[in-house]
C-alpha cells in the first residue's frame, strides 16, 4: 500500500507544516496564533527525541503536544465535560489498538486511515466547536497511545511510546476534522448566502 510505504513520520511533517501555514497566514493575528505556530515548530522539532522514563521511552512530541492540549483544552468552556469526551477517545482509540494486536486480519486499511476515520468521526459526533474537537481528539490519543504502552509493559511488551505511525495516525485525525469544519463553514456560509439572495428577490417582487 502507498499509504503504509509513506508512513514512518512523513505524513506528520507533511499536515504539521500544512497547519503551520494556515495558521501563520490565514488566522487572524492574536496571541492565540503565535502560540499555535511556535507549539506546531516544537512539535516538529522535537519529533525525533525520545527520554527514557522508568524504563519506558517517551518521545519528546508527546509531552510538547500533551502539554499544549491541557493548555489548549483549558481556554474551552465545560473542561470538565469535555475532559469524559477525551476519556471516551481514551478508550475507544486503545480499544482499536488492542484490536488490531490481537486480530490483525480484520483491520482491513492501513492504521493511520482507518483509525483516524474513526476516531475523527467519532469526535464530531460528540463535540461541536472546532477548537475543543482538536483538544478532545489530541488528548484522547495521546492518553490512550500511553495507556496502550502501559497495558503492554505489564505483559514483559515493551513499545515506543509516540511512534511515528502514531504521529501520523494522530495527524491524519486532525486533518480529517479541520476538513470538516471548513466544509461545515463553507455550507453554512452558502446557507447564509442564498438566504440573502432568496430575500432580495422577494423584495424585488
Amino acid at each position: 500500500m502507498v499509504v503504509m510505504a509513506l508512513g514512518a513520520g512523513i505524513f506528520f511533517y507533511w499536515f504539521s507544516w500544512i497547519f503551520w501555514i494556515i495558521i501563520t497566514f490565514l488566522m487572524n493575528k492574536s496571541k492565540f496564533r503565535t502560540v499555535l505556530a511556535y507549539w506546531i515548530l516544537l512539535s516538529i522539532i522535537v519529533s525525533p527525541f525520545t527520554l527514557m522514563i522508568g524504563g519506558y521511552s517517551v518521545a519528546m512530541t508527546v509531552f510538547l503536544l500533551l502539554f499544549g492540549t491541557i493548555l489548549l483544552l483549558v481556554r474551552q468552556q465545560q473542561i470538565i465535560f469535555n475532559l469524559f469526551k477525551s476519556f471516551t477517545i481514551m478508550v475507544g482509540y486503545t480499544s482499536l489498538l488492542f484490536w488490531e494486536k490481537i486480530s490483525p486480519i480484520w483491520i482491513i486499511a492501513p492504521r493511520i486511515i482507518l483509525f483516524s476515520i474513526i476516531i475523527g468521526s467519532i469526535v464530531t459526533l460528540i463535540s461541536r466547536d472546532f477548537y475543543s474537537r482538536i483538544g478532545i481528539c489530541l488528548l484522547g490519543m495521546l492518553v490512550g497511545e500511553v495507556i496502550y504502552s502501559f497495558i503492554l509493559a505489564s505483559y514483559g511488551l515493551h513499545e515506543h511510546i509516540g511512534e511515528m505511525i502514531f504521529l501520523d495516525t494522530l495527524s491524519w485525525a486532525l486533518l480529517l476534522l479541520t476538513i470538516l469544519d471548513i466544509l461545515h463553514k463553507g455550507k453554512r456560509k452558502i446557507s447564509k448566502y442564498n438566504t440573502k439572495l432568496q430575500t432580495k428577490l422577494e423584495v424585488a417582487k
